[in-house]
């Protein structure tokens, strides 16, 4: 039923206890999991003079992603396949883009994640994705020990 589920991850406790969920979903049918996380592009860093800054900051935050993940897979146990995924964007619009070509059967996020008062303002992520997304998504508003 659910072949590959795509699992968008930021470093929030909700968004890894997500993970656990669609870890025992792809154990129950064997799925492919896709692990991903999704940081900011630096446009606004861009329009400073000189590169450093920009370079700089892009190494952090590739950095930062490398981290979210590597933490991501030391909290599962999942024997299936397991892919991780980095991307640079608007949060939403890259869980879409890759739900879609990876032909995912399922997204599971949770329903909170590092917004804090600008996902009061701007709508969250996952009420995004719930909207645009062409799969079922599961929002996991459970709470777990991590």
């Amino acid at each position: 039923m659910y072949n590959k589920i795509l699992v968008p991850i930021d470093g929030s406790r909700d968004s890894y206890c997500a993970l656990k969920e669609a870890e025992l979903l792809a154990q129950a049918f064997n799925s492919k999991l896709i692990i991903l996380t999704v940081l900011t592009d630096t446009n606004i860093i861009e329009h400073y003079p000189g590169d450093f800054l920009t370079t700089d900051f892009k190494k952090a935050q590739a950095v930062r992603g490398e981290n979210i993940l590597e933490k991501a897979k030391e909290q599962i146990q999942y024997d299936g396949d397991v892919e991780t995924c980095y991307r640079v964007g608007r949060a939403s619009e890259e869980i879409i883009a890759c739900a879609e070509e990876n032909e995912v059967n399922l997204i599971v996020m949770g329903s909170r994640g590092l917004g804090g008062f600008s996902r009061t303002l701007l709508g969250s992520v996952s009420d995004r994705v719930l909207n645009a997304a062409k799969v079922p998504v599961l929002i996991n508003k459970e709470t777990c020990r991590i």
